[in-house]
């Protein structure tokens, strides 16, 4: 009888160079000299080194820092310290800059003996040139296909004027229609690009102080139009001290008034929408709530996201960009958003935005 031979499990030990070899990242071995022990082919990719010219080499010599800096996490890593994962820009053989994401990590004895390194680095250029292609994308939609709409809005509304001459009936019905969805396609682009401006970080809040009564008053008169037409009443409770926060006027008002639109749009006839403001120490507490069919548990988790659209929200027109653009817009400013619902019990939306300017506000 023939015994038949079968696989065991793959053993750590034996796969290691298979898995390293493959890697789509760059990996480096170093002793605890700093010596390059092992050198895989994505590593030889990115640096422009081959693994047999980095062997025995000091790390410094084959990838360094672009500015010779005493933080240089590489500089960490030969020290036998582990990196966590972050962004910087490496000298390859040519000594042009390459952009990586690199973690690092010594490898220790049970004794917390270092015996060396193991530096993971990935490039990053493909990512950065469809960024800047992005960004030009971005910029090329902005001039190529808003001003036109701009332009054709603005005659549409001179032939309603009757700068053109009278008009019939049919033909100012004709108009106010063209009107009107052309200043939806109008709000469509804005939304875009607004978001993708943030979302590239092109738009950056420029903070200054703001007065959060008088700016949430001036956008209640803003929606009331919209309220009245549904018998909605719009009701709002601040605290009794004058609140002031620095924050970016325009952005904070787009983040207000799209919360109180969705809670119009969404809440059914002769109900109530109630935005409350509290002040919580460094950070200005904001909560929008109605009294509309509240929200499905499942789309809870994915109402932030761009295009997503809920399953309560395909009588409504729209592309999802509003609660993603809300989010970015808040994110920026070093706050947080969040909201609590229940089917049939209505929404409460909360964010909050910090007293002081955040660090990545421009100035």
């Amino acid at each position: 009888m023939v015994k038949k031979e079968t696989a065991g499990p793959p053993q750590a030990a034996a796969w290691a160079p298979v898995i390293i070899d493959k890697a789509p990242a760059g990996i480096i071995i170093m002793d605890r000299e700093g010596r390059v022990t092992d050198f895989n082919p994505a590593a030889a990719s990115i640096s422009g080194y081959s693994r047999e010219e980095a062997l025995g080499r000091r790390v410094r010599e084959v990838l360094a820092c672009e500015a010779d800096r005493e933080d240089c996490p590489l500089k960490a890593a030969m020290r036998g310290l582990e990196v966590e994962t972050q962004e910087l820009a490496v000298l390859n053989r040519l000594k042009e800059a390459v952009p990586v994401m690199l973690s690092a990590f010594p490898l220790k004895t049970k004794g917390g003996i270092i015996l060396g390194g193991v530096i993971i680095f990935r490039d990053l250029s493909p990512i950065k040139r469809l960024e800047k292609e992005r960004r030009h994308l971005v910029n090329m939609f902005a001039h190529d296909l808003k001003t036109p709409v701009v332009g054709m809005a603005g005659l549409v509304r001179r032939l309603r004027q009757g700068k053109a001459g009278p008009l019939s009936e049919p033909q100012q019905t004709y108009l106010e229609t063209i009107d009107r969805e052309m200043g939806r396609l109008e709000k469509l682009i804005n939304n875009f690009l607004e978001f993708a401006r943030l979302d590239l970080h092109i738009l950056t809040p420029m903070a200054s102080a703001l007065q959060v009564e008088k700016e949430c008053q001036e956008v209640f008169v803003l929606l009331q139009p919209l309220a009245e037409a549904k018998g909605i009443v719009l009701e709002a409770e601040y605290p009794q001290e004058l609140l002031v926060l620095q924050a970016d006027p325009l952005l904070f008002r787009r983040v207000l008034e799209n919360l109180l639109e969705n809670a119009i749009k969404y809440s059914p006839p002769r109900t109530k929408v109630a935005l409350e403001v509290q002040e919580r120490g460094q950070e200005v507490l904001f909560a929008v709530r109605d009294q509309g069919p509240g929200i499905a548990p499942k789309d809870l988790p994915h109402l932030f996201e761009i295009y997503y659209r809920g399953a309560d929200a395909e009588k409504e027109r729209g592309f999802g960009l509003g609660l993603a653009t809300v989010k970015r817009i808040i994110d920026a400013h070093g706050g947080r958003i969040w909201v609590e619902s229940h089917p049939g019990q209505g929404a409460t939306f909360h964010f909050t935005l910090p007293r002081e300017a955040a660090g990545n506000y421009a100035r």
